[in-house]
């Protein structure tokens, strides 16, 4: 078998795609979103009858910790055009026995006296205007509660999205590596100075093929850092292979696999991937092209 010859980095970029589909993962991290925001109990606990009311309030705020009580309570003011600080400044003067947020949670009066407030920052003329016209919660402050809780809970999954699709494509290559009749590990390999190796085939101890799996769906400066360390990965495969005279082993062959609208993005370091490796794919190369580099250097 002729030895698979590299893609162009013109041919690479070909068939990168801007988006990766995951099917798998969008589910799962929609239902981690659908669990944490109905964890997050606002808008279910109140009340259905009439929403709305300072009797809402009181409930969002009278569940929890201390630490807690503040995150519910910034939730609270942010559909109206107030800050934590002007809103701890209103609760020492309507709450004057009551000095920490600890101590507020805790009482009751303390907790009507802020749910009232809220609705309706007229009954405490000892505030100024300006400042209770900037607290003043708007009638449909429940719905727009619950909007922000569903958007704070989607912009924190982001990290959480990001790896679980490094992973999928981990998966991708770990797949058609089994499919093709080949064993693999994960983990560090000394050749490379025990860096991190998503796909050793056949193994970390003795391996004959490194692949790193790299899908970025935004850009970012980490991005560059990649790129070094993969010129050095590299270096010490080239190192290792040079020595080939003094072992009975063949060459190692340094694989990378790059994908998403974030590489193609980062034109420097995504050259940089491309000419610091032995062979270079996109996910959507690896069906056809991955089986035969495999094969390649497994029976040599």
């Amino acid at each position: 078998m002729a030895k698979p010859a590299k893609l162009t980095l013109e041919q690479l970029k070909d068939g990168m795609q801007v988006f990766l589909d995951f099917p798998e993962v969008e589910k799962a991290v929609e239902q981690i979103k659908q669990e944490r925001i109905a964890s997050a109990g606002f808008v279910s606990q109140v009340n259905t009858i009439q929403p709305g009311t300072a009797d809402d309030i009181v409930t969002l705020l009278s569940v929890g910790t201390a630490k807690e009580y503040e995150e519910r309570l910034k939730l609270l003011i942010a559909p109206s055009a107030g800050s934590m600080e002007v809103m701890d400044r209103v609760c020492m003067a309507i709450c004057p026995l009551q000095t920490t947020w600890s101590e507020r949670r805790k009482s009751p009066i303390a907790t009507r006296a802020i749910a009232e407030f809220l609705i309706n920052p007229d009954i405490a003329p000892v505030v100024p205007w300006y400042i209770r016209e900037r607290l003043r919660l708007p009638a449909d402050f429940l719905n727009l509660i619950a909007s922000n809780i569903a958007r704070d809970v989607h912009e924190s999954l982001q990290s959480l999205y990001n790896t679980r699709s490094g992973l999928a494509v981990e998966n991708a290559v770990s797949s058609i590596v089994t499919q093709t009749g080949y064993k693999y590990e994960k983990g560090q390999v000394s050749l490379v100075d025990n860096k991190e190796v998503d796909v050793a085939v056949p193994g970390l101890t003795l391996p004959r093929i490194l692949i790193m799996a790299s899908y970025q769906l935004t850009t970012a400066s980490s991005q560059s850092q990649r790129a070094r360390e993969q010129q050095t990965m590299y270096e010490h495969v080239g190192d290792y292979n040079n020595l080939r005279d003094n072992r009975n082993a063949p060459d190692v062959q340094l694989v990378n696999v790059v994908d998403g609208g974030g590489w193609l993005a980062r034109r420097k370091d995504l050259a940089e991937m491309y000419r610091y490796c032995d062979y270079a794919l996109a996910v959507s190369h690896l069906d056809e092209l991955l089986p035969p580099i495999l094969c390649h250097h497994m029976e040599q």
